[in-house]
C-alpha cells in the first residue's frame, strides 16, 4: 500500500489531504486552505506560495484517482466549486476532482451542521449539474472496490463531544493484509470514543488530527489539551506508525507536545512531511514571525 501525504500543516497549508494507492487509487479530503487572519496578520506570500502548490499538487493526484472520499465539508478538506478570496475559481478545477471518480462522502443532511449542510446541499447540485452520479453516503458503511475494502465510521464529533463544528468520518482501507487509518479532525483525539474506535480498528498506519493547542484558553481548556495528549500516547503505544498533523501544527508549541508524546511511544510516530522524508514546514504558526 502506498500512502502519500499531499498537503498538511508541515507541508505550510490547512489540509489533511492524502492519496493511498492499492489496487485502487483513492484521493482522501482533496481540500486545502489557509487562514484568513491568525495574530491578528492576513496571510503572508510564503503561505500563498504553498497554497498554489497544494492545489496543483492534490489536482494532480486527482487526475489519477479511481475513488474521492470527504470526510465532511470544512474548506481545508474539501475544496468547493467557488475556491474562495485566495483561490481563481475554476470549474475545470472541480471537474478534474469528481468526474468519472467514485465519489464517497459525509452524508450531507445526517449528523450535520447547519453551515456544512448548506455546502453539501450546493455540491451535490453542481455534481448532479456535471453529470457525476456515482455518490455512495459513507456513513457506517464499508465497500469493496476490487480488491480493496473501504470501510467508514459512524458520524463521530469534531473534536470534543458536543462540538458546535459537527462531525467527521474517518475511513479504514484494507488491502493485501495491510489497514490505513484517516482519523480527520479527531482533534487529539479529544472523544473517547474516537479513541476506542482507532484502537478497535488497529491499522498498521494511522494518520490523525493532533488537537488544536493554539485554541487553549479559548475552544479549550488545559484539562481538553491534557486528555488529548494522554488518548495519543495510549494510541501511539498500540499502533505501529502514527502521523499526527493538521491543528496541531498550527502552534510552534506542537513539537514539544509530540516529543511527549514520543517518549512513551513504543511505534513510530511523526508529522505528514516526515513520512515523505521531507523536514516540517510549518507557515501559519510562523505568521508573526513574518510580519517583524
Amino acid at each position: 500500500m502506498k500512502i502519500v501525504p499531499l498537503a498538511f500543516e508541515s507541508m505550510g497549508v490547512r489540509s489533511m489531504a492524502t492519496f493511498i494507492e492499492t489496487d485502487q487509487k483513492i484521493l482522501i479530503d482533496p481540500g486545502t486552505s489557509i487562514a484568513p487572519k491568525r495574530f491578528g496578520f492576513p496571510p503572508w506570500k510564503d503561505e500563498f506560495d504553498a497554497l498554489h502548490t497544494t492545489r496543483a499538487r492534490v489536482q494532480k493526484y486527482a487526475k489519477k484517482a479511481d475513488i474521492l472520499t470527504l470526510s465532511h465539508y470544512h474548506h481545508d478538506h474539501f475544496t468547493p466549486f467557488s475556491l474562495g478570496r485566495y483561490l481563481d475559481s475554476s470549474p475545470r478545477y472541480a471537474e478534474e476532482m469528481c468526474r468519472g471518480k467514485k465519489l464517497f462522502i459525509k452524508h450531507p443532511t445526517e449528523n450535520i451542521n447547519k453551515s456544512q449542510q448548506k455546502r453539501a446541499r450546493l455540491f451535490l447540485k453542481n455534481l448532479k449539474v456535471m453529470g457525476v452520479m456515482d455518490i455512495h453516503y459513507a456513513d457506517g458503511n464499508s465497500f469493496q472496490a476490487g480488491d480493496t475494502l473501504l470501510r467508514f465510521s459512524e458520524p463521530l464529533p469534531h473534536g470534543k463531544e458536543g462540538s458546535h463544528l459537527g462531525f467527521v468520518i474517518t475511513t479504514t482501507i484494507e488491502w493485501e493484509g495491510e489497514k490505513f487509518m484517516h482519523a480527520s479532525d479527531v482533534q487529539g483525539p479529544l472523544y473517547e470514543g474516537a479513541k476506542k474506535l482507532i484502537l478497535n480498528e488497529n491499522p498498521d498506519t494511522l494518520i490523525l488530527s493532533g488537537p488544536p493547542i493554539y485554541l487553549e484558553g479559548f475552544a479549550l481548556e488545559k484539562q481538553d489539551i491534557l486528555l488529548a495528549k494522554e488518548n495519543l500516547t495510549e494510541i501511539s503505544q498500540k499502533i505501529p506508525r502514527v502521523i499526527v498533523d493538521h491543528h496541531l501544527l498550527r502552534d510552534l508549541r506542537c513539537f514539544d507536545f509530540i516529543k511527549g508524546v514520543k517518549d512513551e511511544s513504543k511505534g513510530e510516530i511523526m508529522v505528514a512531511s516526515e513520512l515523505l522524508g521531507k523536514k516540517p514546514f510549518l507557515l501559519e504558526a510562523r505568521r508573526k514571525e513574518f510580519y517583524f
